[in-house]
């Protein structure tokens, strides 16, 4: 299915929402890519269906009724029918995987959907990864995929909102920075924990493991400079610490669903759209 840019809004000469990847569409549901460039302001919009937003790679404060959150790293997000929320995508860009879906469809009556949610780390997290992989796979059934659905909104409605650890803001700050990345082993000693048990709580608190952290940085910082430069993918794999050309492709396609070339291809589609972008994000070298 071609990608095509999405605009909703008042002045929809104004108001972008994003590049749209079309992944599933069933009777009363349908799942997106989207892609958003560096520094986009989205107006406040809504959805006729409600709609679970899983960030993918890239970053960005939304706020709704409420409410706000930071769509960075491993989050999943929910909004009712006709809620309106608004966002400012960070340096990065933002990708999600977008599940909108009629209320009928889940069969669950239920469940109540009446206020936006956020979900950051734990079992969410997990279980989100699980229904983008579902909604990912052309030969499962529509009855397949709402069951997927409802299992996750069920679980999560009813898990509770992690606290975050006081170490995380130190490790997510060292996995950020300049320069070579610390190892698991570094990581723990500087805060005087065991590495097995650092790492088991990271992915217990983010949703992802350290090193999938790692995989996420440097695929954003290889979409950015896919999007802005000529570079040869070989030259932008290089760049941004994968093995080699191949590496960066089997990352892409697990991460992104597409290939460098692909996304290399949206570039075209999006720069009309976006502000001029200051910097690449931080660089991600391998361990």
């Amino acid at each position: 299915m071609e990608p095509s840019v999405s605009r909703q809004g008042v002045e929809p000469d104004t108001t972008f929402h994003g590049l749209e990847l079309p992944v599933r569409s069933v009777s009363g549901a349908k799942a997106v890519r989207v892609v958003h460039g560096p520094g986009q302001v989205i107006e406040a919009h809504d959805h006729d269906w409600a709609c679970v937003t899983i960030s993918v790679i890239g970053g960005a404060l939304e706020r709704w009724d409420g409410g706000e959150a930071d769509l960075t790293g491993a989050r999943a997000l929910l909004h009712p029918p006709r809620a309106d929320h608004a966002d400012h995508v960070g340096d990065q860009g933002l990708e999600t995987f977008s599940i909108q879906f009629d209320l009928s469809w889940i069969g669950a009556p239920e469940l109540r959907l009446d206020s936006s949610r956020c979900w950051s780390g734990g079992a969410v997290s997990r279980e989100a990864r699980l229904l983008t992989q579902a909604w990912s796979r052309p030969e499962a059934s529509e009855a397949e995929l709402a069951r997927a659905t409802t299992r996750f909104l069920v679980g999560a409605l009813t898990d509770a909102w992690p606290t975050a650890p006081s170490w995380l803001s130190h490790v997510s700050a060292a996995l950020a920075g300049e320069g070579e990345r610390p190892t698991t082993a570094a990581l723990a000693a500087a805060l005087d924990l065991h590495p097995a048990w650092l790492a088991r709580a990271y992915r217990a608190s983010t949703g992802e493991g350290l090193a999938e952290t790692v995989r996420r940085r440097r695929v954003e910082r290889a979409v950015w400079l896919l999007r802005r430069t000529a570079l040869p993918l070989a030259q932008v794999a290089a760049d941004t610490g994968f093995a080699d050309q191949s590496h960066m492709n089997r990352d892409f396609r697990t991460l992104l669903g597409r290939t460098p070339l692909a996304v290399r291809g949206e570039g075209a589609l999006l720069s009309p759209l976006r502000p001029t972008s200051s910097r690449p994000p931080a660089s991600a070298i391998p361990d």
